[in-house]
């Protein structure tokens, strides 16, 4: 990896002499064009369209509802105190091992699985979405792209996204391809910038009631794997950089508080069991299982801890089908917490895989009759249910989640093979275009389904709606590429 980031330094480098840009100053060269004065809303909104298709085509963006739910659950608290907004924001965790995160245009926020490897806590996590959505709030990106020259939403999407993606060649030719429309952009955050967003994620998690301390322990972490990497820099220090300097100026604020605040230890829970999913997701099983025992030798101390390590383990047996191992795994996790009921949709998944259909499907009504709001759990609901051919219960359950995650591509695609099997060729071909839109960017598939779609479906149809407003969509992206 190291290797590949060596040359694509390289290459950069070359570019930036041929085209007067330059990625690693804290500010960008004189050029002859003058800056832009102003970069719309609506520009933006254009920039997040198409650097979100670049996206879903070069990575695999993870879109387990248990997932998706978590992470815009903890955005939505940050959006709650960081007032009107400009865009809806819609964040997703990216299958990669990279140490990155971007706050994109439009309110799109991404963020690493590999970034959140190196989290511990909620908070840390809490501060890296905070300075995120600060950048979001001020607009830094859009100010850039104003100060930018003969850019377009294409050539800006196609920069933004050779940061994103980090090192490699489809890295390498975005940027190429952006230079080669002219575009003069620099994509590093000024200092002034980093501060702003700095102090407005610090003030987010006051107003949340949550340890802005917590910003101290992840820029340690950031530091410290700077210093580690001597030179090969991961994507999120080539925009975000300087993180000792940003240490000290959050110690600095914390120093200067008015008034001694007293915040109690947090419920890591969620986060724990979270970061444990996302890493079974990411992470090759055998990886992960000395992670989980080491966890597990050192949680003598920490009981909260040790029923953690016993649940990371019990989704390493799941994945290699080890289902009475899984069990036992997670009967520990419930022992320790035997009110947390999502625990019960776990283990509904075990017996679901296992091939226990009937009592998967009690532990799954068990867990939304308590909570019926737990998209996780609906999911395991419809899922069993079509199992079980109870295909209109299946399809009230995914139309449900197709609505609250409505760029979700597993999800799409279930209920598109659900309406087909039921006889509604007309709503499955409109799943099934969605489905190759937002699972990998597939043009060329999601027309063909979304014009069948079309065909089929009868005026008045919601799915013919939404085929047409998505191959709208599609024709914007495409037609400026």
């Amino acid at each position: 990896m190291f290797s590949r980031l060596h040359s694509f330094r390289k290459l950069t480098t070359v570019v930036v002499v041929v085209a007067l840009l330059c990625l690693d100053c804290l500010s960008p060269l004189l050029t002859a064009t003058p800056a832009r004065a102003d970069f719309s809303v609506g520009e933006e909104r254009q920039v997040g369209e198409e650097l979100l298709a670049i996206v879903r085509k070069e990575f695999k963006v993870i879109d387990d509802p248990d997932v998706v739910q978590y992470i815009n659950r903890v955005g939505g608290e940050i959006l709650r105190v960081a007032g009107p907004q400009f865009f809806n924001y819609h964040f997703f965790v990216i299958d990669n091992k990279e140490f990155n995160a971007f706050a994109a245009p439009s309110g799109l926020i991404f963020i690493h699985s590999g970034l959140i490897k190196t989290m511990d806590t909620e908070g840390e996590l809490l501060s890296v979405i905070g300075h995120e959505v600060g950048h979001a709030a001020s607009r830094h990106v859009a100010e850039q792209m104003a100060k930018s020259t003969k850019i377009n939403a294409t050539s800006a999407a196609a920069a933004l996204a050779s940061i994103l993606i980090g090192a490699g060649p489809v890295s390498e030719a975005l940027l190429t391809g952006s230079l080669a429309a002219g575009t003069t952009m620099n994509l590093k955050f000024s200092r002034e910038e980093e501060e702003e967003a700095d102090r407005l994620g610090y003030q987010y998690l006051k107003a949340m009631g949550r340890n802005p301390a917590d910003m101290v322990d992840m820029l340690q972490k950031m530091y410290r794997i700077d210093r580690y990497r001597q030179g090969q820099v991961p994507s999120y220090l080539l925009s975000h950089p300087e993180p000792a300097r940003r240490m000290g100026y959050i110690q600095d604020l914390l120093l200067h508080e008015t008034k001694s605040v007293h915040y109690p230890p947090e419920d890591e829970f969620a986060f724990r069991r979270i970061k444990c999913r996302i890493l079974s997701i990411s992470e090759e099983p055998q990886a992960l299982l000395p992670i989980y025992q080491r966890q597990l030798a050192k949680s003598d101390n920490d009981p909260d801890l040790r029923a953690m390590a016993y649940y990371g383990i019990s989704l390493v047996q799941l994945a290699n089908a080890d289902f009475s191992g899984a069990t036992a795994s997670l009967d520990k996790v419930l022992a320790h917490y035997p009110h947390r009921l999502i625990l019960t949709t776990d283990m509904g998944a075990i017996r679901y895989e296992a091939g226990q259909y009937d009592e998967a499907l009690r532990l799954f009504q068990t867990a939304h009759d308590a909570d019926p709001d737990d998209d996780y759990t609906k999911y395991n609901l419809a899922r069993t249910l079509a199992h079980q051919g109870r295909q209109q219960e299946a399809q009230r359950f995914y139309e449900q989640l197709v609505e609250e995650m409505p760029d979700n591509a597993d999800l799409h695609y279930q209920l598109g093979q659900l309406e087909a099997a039921m006889g509604d060729t007309g709503g499955g071909y409109y799943h099934l275009g969605a489905y190759h839109w937002y699972g990998g960017g597939d043009a060329k598939m999601a027309r063909r389904y979304l014009n069948q779609a079309i065909q089929q479906l009868s005026e008045g149809r919601a799915e013919k709606k939404a085929a047409r407003d998505l191959l709208a969509l599609i024709g914007r992206v495409e037609k400026n590429r």
